[in-house]
């Protein structure tokens, strides 16, 4: 028992980096250093005390089996325990010994072990760096309710991973890096100079790609680590991989180590993250180089709750249209999202576009009919009812400040459903978007999209007032996504010829409006933007059959200019 005693006052000396001020009795003078927080080592939070690059820290001390504790224990100061009943910041400095992330569990009102819900700087990548975390404890109540009587616990993964601590100290006001990573500037409207090249009045006459934005990096600013790059958020590896295509990284601004990748040349791979602004201008840069026109922005609809946070990429795609003068709409994607959730998310996150960062006001959104364009995916018969579908088809239709043109996408044999309910439904969108991806017409052993059907959708389509938006795809691929042998899933985009093709079908229909899938679409093998033609070794990836990494995004910008009838590019000039 003495043992622990001495090892709680080397450590409060350790992790102190100075003593707080005298203050008045009844009252919490703030300290500008922070409160230094007293470890308690012991139960199943055993520490002992390290040296390393000259920086003394506290650690957790393996079991026989060579485990690390997940738990460090630490006692408030008691002048520090009036801070209670209020939001108050606790900020860590920790060597980077992931992966694997880093909490706090603290005392609260009726609760001993509250998670915190929001921090910075706590994804653990194994970087070997000494970083800093910033935790918000918003409704503290310090009372010594956890083991060894402490007030709060830091917890990582544990394992053979250790907590490796240098300071521990808490604040009652927010620090100046917890304000500057909760700003969230990506809210804000567009102050810049602005373009308008791009008609943001009509949906006629315009191609649009699909634009995912949702992939993230350990380092990025939300901190999420490999999402859609792997199915291990806490590391990236060929039997993590999700992706078909490795993207091309030559100019990008922010790049991200992608673990034991090389390329050929034995160079570190890299990968990009959404969540940066510079990512989202580049890929705005590239659509008004190739004279694409702009994007429908996809929001599934979990993680709606934090609706700023959710807005991080939409923002972004904000700022970058109005720079470039593309256009962009939102859409969202109802995939594993039954109707009678989704549809108060979705409009619920609608209403906060519309009322609180003015989405419908930027010059840049784009208009139909004199009104907001959104687009909703996943009317599928086999998925929910078609009472469902005129549901949420009267609750975006209904006259009002939240009444949108809205593009219905879903399966691409709508126009045979014999379900009433369901056929009434396909035939009451503004604009209506089949779902052509995977839909094959093989011939001669050749696979090229189906499209005999479309002369007869949009006959139907004009029968009901509505427009006609075919989907148009450049191929796909999901095997590393779904696991399977490479090959198994592989639409050959034939060089180019596959996606041209569904182009020059458009074209002689007179169709003038199309949406691309996808831009950015790695996961399923559908992306227009850059991908390189030498990705890493050890895996397995598609590239582009020989062809220049924006091969597709030329292919794109001519196949706009085609239903303009701006231009009749043969093979050879494409």
């Amino acid at each position: 028992m003495m043992r622990w005693l001495r090892w709680g006052v080397l450590v409060s000396l350790i992790l102190g980096l100075g003593v707080a001020s005298r203050a008045a009795p009844g009252t919490v003078e703030p300290v500008e250093n922070g409160f230094p927080l007293t470890l308690l080592p012991g139960a199943d939070g055993p520490a002992e005390t390290v040296n390393e690059d000259g920086k003394p820290a506290v650690r957790g001390v393996k079991d026989d089996k060579g485990n690390y504790p997940a738990y460090l224990y630490f006692r408030v100061p008691d002048r520090a325990r009036r801070l209670g009943g209020g939001p108050v910041y606790l900020q860590v400095d920790y060597k980077d010994v992931g992966p694997g992330p880093l909490g706090v569990q603290y005392n609260a009102a009726g609760e001993g072990y509250r998670s915190a819900a929001r921090g910075y700087g706590r994804l653990m990548t194994g970087s070997g760096a000494y970083r800093t975390a910033v935790f918000e404890l918003p409704d503290p109540a310090f009372r010594g309710a956890q083991n060894l009587g402490a007030d709060l616990r830091l917890v990582g993964p544990g394992g053979k991973t250790p907590l490796h601590i240098v300071s521990a100290r808490l604040y009652a006001r927010p620090t100046p890096l917890f304000r500057a990573r909760s700003a969230r500037p990506w809210l804000l409207p567009y102050a810049g100079p602005r373009r308008n090249d791009v008609d943001a009045s009509t949906l006629k006459g315009k191609v649009l790609c699909g634009y995912q934005g949702w992939f993230h990096a350990p380092g990025d600013p939300t901190e999420r680590g490999w999402v859609h790059w792997s199915r291990d958020s806490g590391r990236i590896a060929p039997e993590t991989l999700t992706v078909e295509m490795w993207p091309d990284m030559t100019e990008y601004k922010r790049q991200y180590p992608a673990g034991a990748f090389r390329y050929p040349d034995g160079k570190p791979a890299t990968l990009f993250s959404s969540a940066d602004p510079e990512t989202v201008d580049l890929h705005f840069d590239w659509m008004d180089r190739y004279g694409i026109d702009g994007v429908f922005v996809q929001r599934f609809l979990g993680g709606l709750e934090d609706a700023a946070e959710a807005s991080r990429v939409i923002g972004h795609v904000r700022q970058a249209a109005a720079r470039t003068g593309r256009v962009f709409a939102l859409e969202f994607d109802m995939s594993g999202t039954p109707p009678e959730q989704g549809l108060p998310r979705m409009q619920a996150y609608w209403r906060y576009l519309v009322d609180e960062l003015k989405i419908t006001e930027d010059p840049r959104y784009l208009k139909h009919d004199g009104r907001p364009v959104l687009a909703v995916w996943g009317f599928y018969t086999d998925r929910f009812s078609g009472a469902w579908a005129n549901r949420i088809i009267d609750a975006f239709k209904a006259p009002g400040k939240y009444q949108v043109t809205l593009v219905g996408g879903g399966q691409w044999h709508w126009r045979t459903e014999r379900d009433p309910e369901w056929a009434r439904a396909f035939r009451r969108f503004d604009v209506i978007k089949p779902w052509s991806v995977g839909n094959l017409d093989v011939r001669g052993g050749v696979k090229r999209a189906q499209t005999n059907y479309w002369a007869d959708d949009l006959a139907e389509a004009k029968r009901n007032n509505m427009l006609y938006l075919p989907v148009i795809y450049p191929g796909f691929s999901w095997d590393n996504l779904q696991k399977t042998a490479p090959g198994t899933s592989l639409i050959s985009r034939r060089g180019g010829d596959f996606f041209w093709e569904q182009f020059t079908t458009a074209q002689r229909l007179g169709i003038d409006t199309a949406f691309v899938a996808m831009f950015d679409e790695v996961d399923e093998g559908t992306a227009i933007f850059k991908v390189t033609h030498t990705p890493p070794t050890g895996a397995h990836f598609v590239t582009l059959d020989g062809k220049p990494s924006d091969w597709y995004l030329r292919l794109t910008g001519k196949g706009t200019q085609l239903l303009r009838g701006a231009a009749k590019a043969p093979p050879n000039e494409r």
